[in-house]
């Protein structure tokens, strides 16, 4: 299970083909979610967020389904490997 952090400054960045990165998650996923992807909340989800992984050699960019308090958190929170999609192949 990772440890990952928000990146900040992406939210003028747009999904192409998708209306939203949550689109853009589901699609990849093949499945929806309700709840938050940080695994200490029980929030309803809100938005697809920008997450990278702590301490690992992988800088990939990802997607995971959060709420918005959780989108918005400074520290590392832990999600699923499940709920993690890479924003692109080359990034």
């Amino acid at each position: 299970m990772p440890y990952v952090h928000n990146i900040k400054g992406t939210s003028d960045r747009d999904p192409k083909g998708y209306s939203s990165w949550l689109e853009f998650w589901e699609d990849k996923k093949g499945k929806t979610k309700s709840l938050c992807s940080n695994l200490h909340c029980a929030n309803k989800l809100e938005v697809g967020a920008h997450v990278q992984k702590d301490g690992a050699t992988d800088k990939h960019w990802y997607i995971t389904p959060l709420c918005k308090p959780c989108n918005n958190k400074k520290e590392s929170f832990y999600v699923s490997d499940d709920d993690l999609v890479r924003v692109t192949e080359d990034d």
